[in-house]
């Protein structure tokens, strides 16, 4: 069991596998700046379950591929920063506190999030990821 404090997916502690910071940038970068949502398959697990506000939950990465193409237009996302306020690491699975700022074709937006992570194919990718608004 291994918990690290930690600031900016970036900036986790080298102790954290490099895949927890791979997979992140990739949702940053490439999902959310480039728009290429076919990359979620190289963030979630193929069965992964996200839940998000104020809707039921969806289960499966076309699914999950559907959900956010519709939501990054809705919502006319521009960028987006994830910060982990800490991870713990048990075996093949680790969960994630955290936090986003969202850039918006309107106002910016901040969420509070938890990822429950599994090692996939040699990878870690998130599995269970739910999140709401930050007050």
């Amino acid at each position: 069991l291994h918990s690290f404090p930690t600031r900016r997916s970036s900036d986790l502690p080298a102790t954290v596998p490099q895949g927890f910071r791979d997979t992140n940038r990739i949702f940053e970068e490439e999902v959310v700046g480039k728009g290429d949502f076919a990359a979620l398959s190289r963030v979630y697990t193929a069965d992964a379950t996200i839940l998000p506000p104020g809707a039921g939950m969806i289960t499966g990465l076309a699914p999950i591929q559907e959900f956010w193409k519709q939501a990054a237009v809705a919502l006319g996302v521009k960028s987006l920063s994830l910060h982990s306020l800490s991870v713990t690491v048990l075996g093949d699975t680790a969960y994630e506190i955290g936090r986003a700022e969202i850039t918006t074709a309107a106002d910016p937006m901040s969420v509070k999030y938890v990822v429950v992570w599994k090692q996939d194919g040699g990878s870690w990718k998130w599995h269970v990821d739910i999140w709401n608004a930050a007050s």
